[in-house]
């Protein structure tokens, strides 16, 4: 019910309209067609996904001293990063910096991403000036919480204007950093650190791990919906952009990388929707994010959002919202 319409992400902004039209009557990859190879792969897939739960459960304990050192970073550097990342995709977004493909820069306002294009909504371009206010109080850090707050509402806004691919695509991935803005604040590099009197929103400090799971689910089951609606039910889409690219992919055939690259996308969402393995998959998806960047030579602001979410992410871990599936650990409990 929720495959139809039209097609996003990657794929709207670095393909023209003409393309995506062409490439969405193509046929799909064989590969896609074959119901035993899938079904094989997703047995695959569910038994990494065991081993690596089980894996974390047994090696939680190595490096704690490190990683400790590593969170206290998380009140400083931590907000800083997620400021300006979010501050940068909405800023240029608001400018028309981030257009989509064929489309001249500075020439069309977009809300957040290059496809979400303002002059086509009548009667929304003042979207544009709101974002790129918010953009401005997140890049000083001043009143921080209340410009993650307007983030939020821009989204569900976004979500009321554009509908179903919005709501789909990209409204989790705007919101979650926003709900840690708000859990955290401007940190120490920010103007409402120099302040005497903050400029905060009411009971947010309290409320901090329940934000980190709602963060962690929205920005999973966002990769989730993303994987499955775009590149399992629209891989055509997907190769076309890999064909663009310089990178070679050591001759592996792309209706292959693209079925990996879902699978992978699948399973990162998965894990980070019940807090495990956070830190290794944010470190892994910045390091996915950046090699995209480089061999499709799009703007690093494109994905400012998810940058600053996924460092985050990287210096304080998850908050696991399952029960343990530690055998030892369940038997310890009973005795």
């Amino acid at each position: 019910m929720l495959c139809g319409g039209q097609a996003s992400g990657h794929e709207a902004w670095l393909l023209t309209p003409a393309e995506l039209e062409t490439l969405a009557h193509a046929s799909l990859p064989p590969l896609f067609q074959n119901f035993e190879l899938l079904q094989a792969a997703s047995i695959i897939a569910g038994i990494v996904l065991f081993a690596a739960v089980l894996a974390e459960e047994k090696f939680q304990n190595l490096g704690q001293g490190l990683l400790r050192s590593i969170t206290l970073h998380t009140r400083d550097i931590g907000p800083a990063v997620l400021r300006l990342g979010l501050a940068a995709t909405l800023g240029l977004s608001a400018l028309g910096g981030l257009p989509r493909h064929g489309t001249a820069l500075w020439t069309q306002p977009t809300l957040f991403v290059p496809d979400m294009v303002l002059s086509t909504q009548p009667g929304w371009g003042w979207l544009a000036i709101v974002s790129l206010a918010t953009a401005a109080l997140l890049l000083a850090g001043a009143a921080t919480q209340l410009a993650a707050g307007a983030v939020i509402v821009l989204s569900l806004v976004g979500c009321a204007v554009f509908g179903k691919v919005f709501i789909l695509h990209y409204a989790g991935h705007f919101i979650a950093p926003s709900l840690l803005l708000m859990c955290c604040g401007g940190g120490k590099y920010s103007i409402d650190a120099l302040l005497p009197a903050k400029i905060t929103l009411p009971g947010m400090k309290t409320h901090c791990e329940m934000h980190w799971g709602m963060a962690q689910l929205l920005a999973g089951l966002t990769f989730v919906s993303l994987a499955i609606t775009v590149k399992f039910m629209q891989p055509n889409l997907l190769v076309a952009i890999l064909e663009h690219s310089w990178f070679g992919f050591f001759g592996i055939p792309l209706p292959v990388v693209a079925l990996i690259m879902m699978y992978v996308e699948v399973l990162a969402g998965v894990l980070l929707i019940f807090g495990r393995l956070v830190r290794p998959i944010a470190l892994f998806l910045l390091g996915a994010f950046t090699f995209f960047v480089i061999i499709l030579g799009e703007s690093p602001a494109l994905h400012g959002n998810l940058y600053g979410l996924m460092f985050m992410f990287l210096l304080r871990g998850g908050t696991p919202v399952v029960l343990s599936v530690s055998w030892r650990r369940s038997a310890d409990a009973s005795v």
